[in-house]
């Protein structure tokens, strides 16, 4: 089954991205998370102020040449995608309403009426077949180079507003692969140099349009009166050029810009400090506890049900990750559209695990040894590896727990050296699982794991054209995952966009797209 997609690829992390009619209409914009943070009712929101950015310093400023994800999503306020993503993490109509074939193998786009470029050219498909043949060009590492590697080089022009795209493949993600930036081909036409006069001074679509960028300093945007969308509050966005994470944090922390992302071990510190808002949101870290199948241990499905009753996951959700995390019975994101809440489940009961492990063949005369790994940079895997040694050694079980440094630790994966281990991936919003768990005559998966029937469901997921079907086909996946047990699900971490408390408004940040409603938000001075 091959796979084209950068955006449905998945990597080993170590740290502690429809129905065949969509309808036109404003993008949908996601729901309220459980810690917004919402003005008094006696502040009204109000127009003007400057909200500071951080962002890396850009060798372009032409999206779909830039390989930098900070920038993308500064870059995300000057030029809008073809489609969007919700907060349920469902492609939405965005620039067009869009008409996938009943086969999977085209979609038919018209764009919305009166749409135009912040210097006031009309937008037309000449815009989106300019758009689809730089990407093709573009540099491997760029975002979204690997978004058009299934379209078919060949596009049918009806006329300034209708286009029929064709793909090479059935793929059930095309409608995530459609969510990249537009550029207009009368400004960039010939530009090809990354680094261009024009390629640093952007024409966009978006909610703000380019004002002028000091090299290492700081780039200026102002509201673009063109947008189709609801007018920000905010006139102003000036993006500062900072290095690293770190210098973000002192950025912050010296109020030198209104907003940052962070991860768990950051913004513990700002819980309580009345000048920070804090915004959770889940991205697509998702971490397990993987078994080797090639053991014999681990070929046998009762033991590895044993393991995974041996968990208490919510309490790990809670003392471990302090709860910014979210517990996952799949391996799709909860938050996801796709996530199917109806599979069979695996709750802390130790007394079952001993009685598994005996109906498993393994008691005091014949016990089970188990070698358990995980790497020492990731601090959270650490604790649970340990809590799972506790609870093993607890049910008579030999465990042999081996912390290694990333590089010994993946190379025993690479190698199969191990009996189970505590992993994560960072997965896309286009859930195809494939590299996970399926397998050919090639290539096999981390969990040596092979289930021809599995295999058929990662393809009929794959495939699946339209939104009944590939629910469908997910859910079908799902349920076939949680009763083969290849991993035991723990969780998706969080992230969090901490923002100075002057910001007001219902903040709604996304794992692709932290100001998915800034034209919400609002300064007050």
């Amino acid at each position: 089954m091959k796979k084209f997609l950068l955006t449905a690829a998945f990597m080993l992390c170590l740290s502690g991205c429809f129905e065949n009619t969509a309808k036109e209409t404003e993008p949908l914009l996601p729901a309220p998370t459980e810690t917004e943070t919402v003005a008094p009712t006696e502040t009204l929101p109000t127009y003007g102020g400057t909200l500071k950015v951080p962002m890396r310093q850009p060798t372009t400023l032409n999206p779909l040449y830039n390989e930098d994800t900070t920038v993308d999503s500064v870059l995300k306020l000057l030029f809008e995608p073809l489609m969007a993503v919700n907060q349920q993490l469902e492609p939405q109509a965005n620039l067009g309403s869009f008409n996938f074939a009943s086969d999977g193998l085209s979609v038919t786009i018209d764009l919305r009426e009166g749409l135009v470029w912040s210097d006031g050219i009309p937008m037309t498909t000449e815009d989106i077949v300019f758009s689809l043949d730089t990407l093709q060009n573009a540099p491997d590492n760029a975002i979204y180079k690997q978004n058009v590697s299934n379209i078919s080089p060949t596009y049918f022009i009806t006329d300034e507003r209708k286009i029929k795209l064709e793909f090479l493949q059935p793929y059930s993600g095309m409608a995530y692969e459609l969510c990249f930036p537009i550029i207009p081909k009368h400004y960039y036409e010939g530009e090809t140099d990354p680094a261009s006069d024009a390629n640093m001074k952007p024409v966009g679509n978006g909610l703000y349009v380019f004002l002028e960028y000091d090299n290492t300093k700081s780039m200026a945007l102002n509201f673009n009166p063109n947008t189709y969308r609801k007018k920000p509050y905010i006139a102003s966005v000036e993006a500062v050029v900072v290095p690293d994470q770190e210098s973000e944090l002192y950025a912050f922390d010296q109020r030198l810009i209104d907003i940052v992302s962070a991860e768990i071990a950051d913004w513990g510190k700002y819980r309580t400090n009345p000048e920070t808002n804090i915004n959770e949101y889940t991205t697509g870290y998702y971490d397990f506890v993987g078994f080797n199948f090639n053991t014999v241990a681990m070929s046998k499905r009762a033991v590895r049900e044993a393991v995974a009753h041996a968990l208490n996951i919510d309490d790990i959700v809670n003392s471990i990750y302090l709860g910014h995390a979210t517990r996952t019975y799949t391996a799709v994101n909860p938050n996801s559209w796709l996530f199917e809440p109806d599979v069979r489940q695996y709750e802390f009961d130790l007394e079952k695990s001993s009685n598994l492990l005996a109906s498993a063949g393994y008691n005091d005369s014949n016990k089970l040894n188990l070698r358990l790994l995980v790497n020492t940079e990731n601090s959270e895997r650490v604790k649970i590896a340990a809590i799972l040694y506790k609870n093993l050694t607890q049910l008579g079980v030999t465990v042999q727990l081996e912390q290694l440094r990333f590089a010994e630790y993946k190379k025993k994966l690479d190698e199969k050296d191990f009996d189970l281990f505590i992993g994560g991936l960072n997965l896309s919003i286009a859930p195809d699982l494939s590299f996970a768990f399926g397998y050919d005559t090639l290539s096999d998966n981390m969990f040596a794991y092979r289930d021809d029937s599995t295999n058929a469901l990662l393809a009929a997921a794959f495939q699946a054209a339209g939104q009944n079907s590939h629910k469908k086909a997910m859910s079908d996946l799902q349920k076939r995952l949680a009763e083969e047990l290849p991993c035991v699900s723990l969780v998706f971490r969080k992230s969090a966009m901490l923002s100075d408390r002057r910001v007001y408004g219902e903040k709604r940040p996304t794992a692709i797209n932290i100001f998915a409603n800034i034209n919400e938000w609002f300064i007050v001075r």
